[in-house]
C-alpha cells in the first residue's frame, strides 16, 4: 500500500505507522493508585507495572463507573487494565475492577 503513494507521502505514513502507540491488556491485583500523580500499581504474573491513569479514563467496579480517585479504596482487588505505551510511557483509558474478588494484600 505505501509502494503506491508518492516518496514524501509515503515517508511520512511510514513514520506514522511506526510512532502509532500499541495497544494491550494487563489483568493482575491492584497494589496502590496515587490520585495526585494518577498513577496506578499492578502486581500481574510478570511482576509489577506502573501505568499513568488518563484525565479522560473511565474506571469500572463491575458493571457501574467508579470516580478514579477511588482506585486507591480498592487495593488488592482484580483489576484488568486496557494501555497503550508511547515514549516510554504506559497510558490507560479503561480500568476495570473485578467485584468482590479482593486478593489478599502482597
Amino acid at each position: 500500500m505505501l509502494s503506491r503513494l508518492p516518496g514524501s507521502t509515503a515517508c511520512v505514513a511510514a513514520l506514522l505507522l511506526a510512532s502509532a502507540p500499541s495497544h494491550h491488556t494487563a489483568t493482575g491485583t491492584l497494589i496502590a493508585y496515587a490520585a495526585p500523580s494518577r498513577l496506578l500499581t499492578v502486581r500481574s504474573a510478570t511482576g509489577l507495572a506502573e501505568f499513568h491513569v488518563a484525565v479522560d479514563a473511565r474506571v469500572w467496579l463491575g458493571t457501574r463507573r467508579l470516580p478514579a480517585p477511588q482506585l486507591g479504596a480498592h487495593a488488592g482487588a482484580q483489576v484488568t487494565v486496557a494501555w497503550s505505551e508511547a515514549g516510554g510511557v504506559r497510558t490507560t483509558h479503561t480500568v476495570r475492577v473485578a467485584e468482590g474478588r479482593a486478593s489478599p494484600r502482597p
